[in-house]
């Protein structure tokens, strides 16, 4: 896997919070001009002052929309609701040239509702980043049959030569990754509320089990390492009694502010060294070497 390269392209990004804040770092960090476009530019200021101090002179802050803008690719980070995509979306496509990919971050949305009455829907493409955005190697494209296959290959190429990421796509035009957490987390609110298990239970489970190996392979190198025959035997059992339920449970909101630590500075510097060492470990056994 490709270190970072620095690069002179420059990028815009709009979106407020950390996310968004993150993934200028990101593109800060790549060498990039970047432009942010956030109504908070204070929060956004002391965030990329901390996390990438060395290069905020490669910074622009806005607070509103300028008439043109100049870039390659213009990344949106907003609440996971099509009406809020699909108003930025259509601020960018009037300002943006022709051939300038527009990312946006959807997890429960299929693409072709956001690229629905877009003039060029081939080029919006979902971005979706995992954080911090500016320490994982996470970078997950979302097509569809609409999708230029020249903006994917542009966005990926960049997502691994320029910031440092490990990208995939997926072209079924909706998130594999949002789905994959969504069963965990399913199953897991089922056990904890119908008293299986209790959350640091479940939190130590995934830790100590799948935490330990998902750094190295994922679920179907873990079969292959492990067994397909063992894999099979548990899921004819234990398929059928797998959580269905299509709400989060009531009163979970009390139960995890009281399950979580109240000093959020202590879990932010921690989180930042874990990121930062597990980057190095994973990089330290890419998948490729086991390919060969």
């Amino acid at each position: 896997m490709n270190k970072p390269k620095e690069t002179t392209s420059r990028v815009f990004i709009v979106g407020d919070g950390e996310e968004a804040y993150r993934v200028a770092a990101n593109t800060l960090g790549a060498g990039q001009e970047t432009v942010l476009l956030t109504a908070d530019r204070t929060a956004a200021l002391a965030t990329l002052e901390q996390v990438s101090s060395a290069h905020t002179h490669l910074l622009t802050l806005l607070a509103d929309w300028p008439d043109v803008l100049l870039c390659d690719v213009a990344i949106a980070i907003t609440a996971d609701e099509v009406a809020a995509k699909r108003r930025v979306i259509q601020q960018l496509a009037c300002r943006l040239r022709a051939d300038a990919i527009i990312a946006i971050n959807t997890e429960s949305i299929p693409l072709d509702e956001l690229q629905d009455g877009i003039a060029q829907p081939g080029r919006v493409l979902g971005l979706n980043w995992c954080y911090p955005a500016d320490r994982t190697l996470f970078m997950e494209v979302v097509a569809n049959e609409q999708s230029d296959s020249r903006a994917i290959n542009r966005l990926t190429a960049m997502g691994r030569e320029a910031w440092g990421k490990d990208p995939y796509t997926a072209h079924g035009g909706f998130s594999t990754r949002a789905r994959m957490m969504a069963a965990w987390a399913r199953e897991a609110l089922y056990l904890v509320e119908n008293g299986y298990a209790s959350m640091e239970s479940i939190d130590r489970a995934c830790r100590n089990d799948a935490g330990h190996y998902l750094p190295f392979v994922g679920n179907f190198r873990y079969m292959d390492l492990m067994g397909t025959y063992a894999y099979g035997m548990v899921m004819k059992d234990l398929n059928p009694e797998l959580a269905k339920n299509s709400s989060v449970p009531d009163g979970l909101e009390t139960e995890l502010a009281a399950y979580i630590s109240p000093n959020r500075e202590l879990r932010e510097k921690a989180f930042e060294r874990f990121s930062k060492e597990i980057r190095a470990l994973i990089l330290k056994y890419p998948h490729e070497p086991l390919d060969r």
